[in-house]
């Protein structure tokens, strides 16, 4: 097989991903654990990338609902708040010579929060919905694998470092119900603003190794460094700050590090590629750089993430499902001991094309 050169797709694991996924706020809190700044590529091996591909285009769409209330690691209700996000992800790679890549991702969001504690209050009937709708965070890579592709079709490792940029709009605002005639104009929930306001770093590891012709392992590791510690955006969706906000410094928003690890084995039949996939995500309490102060749902992730692709001479078609068995939202200073809603399920699907 001639698998040196096909490996180039295995790049973009994101996540999320979540598959982040989620908690009750839109990349790490609330609502969604793991803010997706990067979509999710198929992981092919099989004769995917041939010598003469030299640019490539991917199409990632990526959807939730999370309504599913959790207090640490304990499910609490299914009917406090529900989070859509929708997320389509356009990225592009360039491929060169030696084993270097280079990528742009592109993402657009169209996300709803529908909840009452965010307006009259909690148990209000009936609830109200908040949106928000744009471009979301770009993010550039670089990409190097350390071993010659064209001698090393059998295994091989590669690197990534990127610049997450905060293109999307971290200061979303909507109207918040207050009573039956009054309505505040204030930012969103951090659980659907289309960006966190930081300029991150990301890094980046990917290995594989081919066991036969149709079978394959694959790792994927992925970390984003957010040196800024808050973004200055309001938490208090219009309302003045408790005691609590105050003693906590949770009245504005933080801008945490995300991590993701995943891993997993692709079989192939025929055109069919059938993946199996094990995913962690993870908003840590601490930042490996910079402060910690501000609004923060730290929250982790396990899912497990079966896929299918169906392979084409100049294109593929893709979709995983990822299905959660470990959420954890962690009860601290920084979310004010607040609960946080995960989704039961979240659904990627897109297409990539050779150009």
């Amino acid at each position: 097989m001639s698998g040196g050169k096909k490996i180039l797709t295995m790049k973009k694991f994101i996540l999320m991903s979540f598959s982040l996924l989620f908690t009750a706020y839109a990349w790490t809190q609330g609502c969604v654990a793991i803010r997706n700044v990067a979509g999710i590529s198929p992981d092919l091996l099989f004769e995917n990338i041939q010598p003469n591909d030299k640019l490539i285009l991917n199409v990632t769409n990526r959807y939730f609902e999370a309504s599913n209330t959790f207090k640490g690691e304990k499910f609490i209700t299914d009917t406090l708040v529900t989070n859509r996000i929708y997320t389509l992800n356009i990225s592009v790679l360039r491929i060169f010579n030696n084993g270097w890549s280079l990528s742009l991702s592109v993402p657009v969001s169209a996300n709803s929060r529908n909840n009452g504690g965010d307006h009259k209050g909690l148990g209000t009937l009936p609830r109200y919905t908040t949106r928000s709708f744009g471009l979301g965070d770009i993010r550039f890579a670089v990409y190097k694998w350390l071993l010659d592709p064209a001698i090393h079709k059998k295994g091989n490792i590669e690197v990534g470092l990127g610049l997450k940029l905060p293109t999307g709009d971290f200061r979303y605002q909507d109207y918040f119900v207050r009573n039956d005639s009054t309505k505040v104009l204030a930012p969103v929930d951090q659980a659907i603003q289309l960006g966190d306001g930081g300029t991150g770093i990301t890094s980046e590891l990917s290995a594989f190794y081919s066991i036969t012709r149709t079978i394959n392992l694959f790792v994927h590791g992925y970390y984003l460094v957010n040196p800024r510690e808050q973004n200055g955006v309001s938490n208090l969706k219009g309302r003045n700050a408790s005691p609590t906000e105050i003693s906590n410094s949770t009245t504005v928003m933080s801008v945490p590090d995300q991590y993701s690890f995943r891993c997993g084995a692709n079989f192939q039949f025929q055109e069919f590629v059938f993946t199996a996939g094990l995913r962690y995500e993870n908003v840590p309490v601490k930042d490996l750089i910079g402060g910690n102060k501000g609004f923060r749902r730290a929250a982790s992730i396990t899912s497990v993430e079966p896929g299918v692709t169906y392979k084409m001479k100049r294109a593929l078609a893709f979709v995983y499902i990822g299905v959660p068995f470990q959420r954890d939202i962690i009860q601290n200073t920084e979310n004010n001991m607040t609960p946080a809603g995960f989704a039961d399920c979240v659904v990627t699907f897109g297409a990539q094309f050779k150009l």
